[in-house]
């Protein structure tokens, strides 16, 4: 039964792997459940109390709400998938709300604290200190996921037109322009890593393996826990501080959705949020009529 929604997220809904995985992990975590606590053999058999009594263990083991909910929101894709395929008469998940979040500001990095995490000299002087620094302005300088970045290829990249090609959630492609800065380290990495092929991965380890998602959140919390007292030291953030500094710059949201790779616009509108917080601070800080 897991198999066949596996096939059908892998091949129908196009997710990434990684995506499939995570899905998978919270679905077999809750057959688990529903089997040896609750004594039910197929997940067919499950009513709106068996998924009640799921949620509730999860929230007493102290899992935050977003973890819980987003537990849940696989858990509905499951039984939607079960009952569009004529498994289940009556899909126990509808009706099941999601539990109350708080809501939490990520905050970017400001002006100065880029500066500081991309000065040059703050890496080993040696290609790795250089690969690290070309990272986490690829980063910052195209708001990518972090495994937008991971996939990136040397073909992705056209010199000519300064544009790159980025492989974004569902296999969905877009093609953003090139900084001149990031061109000029584009050409600088290529020549010291010359061993790279048209088809490999921009970056790699230094026996030219693929870097994985852990090494990479590695590589950027150990910066930017020297540049930036931020809770949030993942590559996120740099995606984040993309985003917040084009919309304090003055580019409109639509823009900035198609930058980011967002399916809608409503998952740009948190980077409003941290804008207005900045346009607070300045008009309450420089408007006339303050004191």
């Amino acid at each position: 039964m897991t198999s066949k929604y596996q096939e059908y997220l892998l091949l129908e809904r196009r997710l990434s792997d990684s995506t499939v995985i995570a899905y998978l992990k919270d679905i077999n975590q809750y057959l688990f459940f529903i089997e040896f606590r609750l004594g039910l053999l197929q997940p067919v058999e499950a009513k709106k109390s068996h998924i009640r009594s799921w949620v509730a263990s999860l929230v007493d083991k102290g899992l935050d709400h977003k973890s819980v909910n987003r537990k849940l929101s696989a858990i509905r894709g499951f039984y939607k998938f079960l009952e569009e395929a004529k498994m289940v008469l009556i899909n126990p998940v509808i009706g099941i709300p999601s539990l109350k979040e708080k809501k939490r500001l990520v905050r970017a990095l400001t002006n100065d604290e880029i500066d500081s995490l991309l000065n040059a000299n703050s890496f080993n002087p040696n290609k790795i200190g250089r690969r690290d620094r070309f990272i986490l302005f690829t980063l910052y300088a195209f708001g990518l996921r972090r495994s937008e970045l991971l996939n990136l290829r040397i073909d992705s990249v056209d010199l000519n037109n300064q544009t790159i090609r980025v492989m974004g959630k569902r296999k969905k492609e877009r093609e953003l322009p090139c900084l001149p800065n990031w061109i000029k380290l584009f050409r600088l990495h290529c020549s010291e890593w010359s061993e790279l092929k048209s088809n490999d991965k921009i970056f790699t380890n230094e026996k030219g393996n693929s870097l994985n998602p852990r090494a990479l959140y590695s590589i950027v919390h150990s910066y930017l826990k020297k540049a930036s007292s931020i809770d949030t030291k993942g590559p996120h953030v740099l995606r984040h501080s993309f985003a917040t500094h084009l919309l304090d710059m003055g580019a409109d949201l639509s823009s900035i959705r198609e930058l980011l790779g967002h399916a809608n616009l409503s998952a740009t509108q948190i980077y409003t949020h941290a804008s207005i917080k900045h346009l607070k601070q300045v008009y309450l800080k420089s408007h006339p009529g303050r004191s």
